[in-house]
């Protein structure tokens, strides 16, 4: 009884053991596993960055604001609130703010957003507030105050002026202190960012001229002011290849020898001159004939000038040729 005993508490004790064995081993894994996770599960519950450089601009009918926010960081976070606080009338007669409201619930890839929601007169307050996936917000961007809202004159006579291989638009001002942003799109109607960079002070603006294209402008009026105001668009602008017209050729002659008549000429001052035509007539009849075309200044008409004839040289442009230039009577006199 005594050796069966003993066996069976042996067999008992070694059980036990691998039991407690298993048990240890889960223990170690499940803590191993849990630490793993540890240091995410804590930086989700962290704040989440706040949006930075919140400005504003006013056009009529709506305030457009723009943030900056790390893309690199997009990921940490859900999304965007949007917050607004409105100037209101209070009973002792001076105005109040009100409280921040939600006014917009946007995407973390979100960085911009227009307030279509205002009235000329109002005056309003914004900031940008940043919320982590666990719906955890950060600290509010910087504020940014958009007062007593006006619509300011757009500008008016708005013209351009093709030189050389640019266009100069001028316009007149508004008749207040104000700056200028210029627009300009290939498809009418639809305008993206401004041209210049920084608000202009002058009353004119010059841009590369495309000889192949038909292009549109737009001025604005803008307040230099903390918070961008802008003015409704001008008269758009129309700047088309085919309403180019060059000028005549200068100074047209004509030397006449045995075998040929040589034509030479100035070039007229506008650089978008693509080259000349040249035409001959002999007789009423006939009229003028077209002989050729030249990229140069200069044409030889190699049919022996036996009889007496007129030319014309024209100048062409993207789509049309200028006025001619005309020189008539020549014939070879033959040396005595």
């Amino acid at each position: 009884m005594v050796a069966i005993n003993n066996t069976l508490m042996r067999n008992t004790f070694r059980g036990r053991g691998s039991v407690c064995c298993c048990v240890l081993l889960v223990t170690f894994l499940l803590l191993t596993a849990c630490g793993k996770k540890g240091d995410p599960t804590l930086k989700s519950y962290e704040k989440p960055e706040a949006p930075s450089q919140l400005a504003a601009l006013f056009i009529p009918t709506e305030v457009v604001l723009t943030w900056q926010f790390p893309k690199a960081k997009e990921e940490s976070i859900k999304d965007f609130y949007l917050m607004r606080a409105s100037l209101r009338p209070s009973p002792a007669g001076t105005p109040l703010w009100s409280d921040f409201e939600k006014l917009a619930l946007l995407k973390n890839s979100d960085r911009s957003f227009s307030d279509k929601d205002v009235q000329l007169g109002g005056s309003y307050k914004y900031k940008v507030v940043s919320q982590n996936l666990r719906g955890i917000t950060g600290k509010d961007s910087n504020t940014v105050e958009v007062k007593q809202i006006r619509l300011l004159d757009p500008p008016g006579d708005l013209s351009f002026r093709v030189q050389d291989n640019s266009v100069m638009l001028t316009w007149k001002g508004p008749g207040e202190p104000v700056a200028y942003n210029v627009y300009k799109t290939f498809i009418k109607g639809t305008y993206a960012a401004s041209l210049n960079k920084k608000p202009l002070k002058e009353n004119s603006f010059t841009d590369a001229f495309d000889p192949g294209k038909t292009a549109y402008y737009t001025v604005r009026s803008v307040s230099v002011e903390e918070v961008v105001y802008e003015s409704a668009a001008s008269k758009e602008l129309r700047v088309s290849p085919s309403e180019l017209i060059p000028s005549s050729p200068l100074a047209l002659q004509a030397v006449a020898t045995a075998d040929s008549v040589v034509l030479v000429w100035g070039e007229p001052s506008e650089k978008w001159i693509t080259g000349y035509r040249v035409y001959r007539e002999i007789s009423r009849k006939e009229g003028f004939v077209l002989l050729g075309e030249t990229p140069v200044p200069s044409f030889t008409d190699k049919d022996r000038p036996l009889t007496k004839r007129n030319y014309r040289v024209t100048a062409v442009g993207p789509v049309e040729e200028g006025p001619p230039a005309e020189v008539r009577n020549v014939i070879y006199i033959k040396p005595r």
